[in-house]
């Protein structure tokens, strides 16, 4: 199996990609210290960097292994121990334009690729998922705010090699870490990008450890059945509805999916567009596990129909999303890494557009910490609107999942300013699935 790892420096890749590694019982590989190697041989034999003869003379003989040394994991380059010099501040400075060169990354890709054909393992580094292995089954992409990079290599720095900083503040680091971003992103050849099918992880406000168990718990579920094939965790009923709901789905709607690439994990609000009775039904049978919903009390006084909806894992409330006893009920699910769906407009649209937003989901973002996946559901309204007392058949629907949104990314923010951000960035993103399904679904989904 090959994992790739990629992001910027500073976010935690090569502790996190050892970890994961090691946990999962396979070879690691930090491509960066690769290029950090080359980079060492260029000023060790001080060859300028317009002289790409001599590089490519250096990379003819180039040899590179990691070696296994107890818990410690040790560098050669051509049989020299470089563990320690490749980290230093000289080969930091030169290491961007050095992996830049053509000739560089073309010797080095076919090292990796030869690598991974023999024993797969966790491949960490800037390209991996994007450029080398943009077959990988899984593809993780850490980020982090520049500020809490800065601040964690000046840290580590200062620790390992006091000398060289012994002079540099936190703005000076920052506007290296920054300036490296820049060079590696605009860069013509395998520049820095995040592939569209990774899993993203903001390491800015958790720990190590917790983004080990985020990407172990990735592994194990990205492949996971669909919900009602799931014999052990989900009921029979709920597993016999879900079966029925995607089989109508796809004789009567072609019900059409995509974006199982965004997978989340964890606890998460599914959070869609609401323009029909149909989506709820549609939203279960489409995403890869059982999902949550909320209802009004009233809809319980069935007792019979109380008791179905109730083994659907609906569960009653009094109030809107806002309300305090909802809140603990979807705070309490969250908590369970259970998938709760939410409809942020409140109730259906009138016209099948995408309607004001409710607070209610970004205070449940804030309070539970937990990640928002965005919801498009296109032909719907046009199947089963609220204006029609019976759906229309043969109308075709498509369900979008798309990129999740983690509260990392605004947990630096005011509480106010992170919710009314999330709430602008959740209604945008909907939007893109919108756009991006009607551009004609080209790629993975935003």
């Amino acid at each position: 199996m090959i994992i790739t790892i990629d992001g910027p420096a500073g976010t935690g890749k090569t502790t996190i990609a050892k970890k994961v590694a090691e946990r999962l019982g396979l070879p690691y590989f930090d491509t960066g210290a690769m290029y950090r190697a080359v980079a060492f041989l260029i000023l060790h034999d001080k060859i300028p960097l317009s002289d790409e003869k001599r590089i490519s003379e250096i990379l003819k003989e180039f040899d590179f292994e990691i070696r296994q040394q107890g818990t410690d994991i040790r560098y050669f380059a051509n049989g020299r121990d470089v563990t320690d010099v490749i980290r230093s501040q000289a080969v930091t400075n030169i290491v961007s334009p050095v992996s830049a060169l053509h000739v560089v990354r073309e010797a080095l890709w076919a090292i990796q690729r030869k690598f991974a054909q023999k024993r797969g393992g966790i491949f960490e580094g800037r390209d991996m998922g994007s450029v080398v292995f943009p077959k990988a089954p899984i593809k993780i992409f850490l980020s982090a705010r520049p500020e809490v990079r800065a601040e964690r290599r000046l840290a580590e720095l200062k620790e390992k090699r006091p000398d060289e900083v012994r002079d540099t503040n936190h703005q000076q680091m920052l506007e290296e870490i920054m300036k490296r971003d820049q060079i590696d992103s605009s860069r013509t050849l395998a520049p820095l990008t995040c592939p569209s099918d990774a899993y993203v992880i903001d390491t800015s406000n958790i720990s190590i450890d917790e983004v080990v168990e985020r990407i172990i718990e990735y592994k194990e579920k990205k492949n996971i059945r669909p919900s009602w094939m799931q014999s052990k965790s989900v009921t029979f009923l709920y597993r016999l509805v879900i079966l029925f709901a995607w089989l109508i789905g796809k004789i009567f709607y072609r019900l059409k999916v995509y974006g199982h690439e965004h997978y989340y994990p964890r606890g998460a609000i599914l959070a869609s567009n609401h323009t029909s009775f149909l989506d709820p039904p549609i939203i279960s049978a489409c995403w890869p596990e059982e999902v949550h919903f909320i209802a009004r009390q009233t809809l319980f006084k069935n007792l019979i129909f109380g008791a179905l909806i109730r083994n659907l894992n609906t569960h009653p409330v009094s109030g809107e999303p806002g309300d305090i006893g909802v809140m603990k009920t979807i705070l309490s699910l969250l908590e369970q890494g259970k998938k709760v769906v939410l409809f942020p407009e409140g109730t259906r649209s009138k016209d099948g557009e995408l309607q004001h937003f409710k607070p209610g989901i970004s205070m449940l973002v804030a309070r539970s910490k937990s990640a928002l996946i965005p919801v498009y559901i296109d032909g719907a309204y046009k199947a089963w609107s609220r204006h029609r007392k019976f759906p229309r058949l043969f109308v075709k629907v498509t369900c979008i999942f798309g990129t999740p949104i983690t509260w990392e990314s605004f947990s630096h923010l005011d509480k106010r300013e992170a919710q009314k951000q999330i709430t602008e960035k959740l209604r945008a993103d909907i939007l893109g699935l919108k756009k991006w399904f009607e551009d004609g679904a080209h790629g993975v989904p935003p």
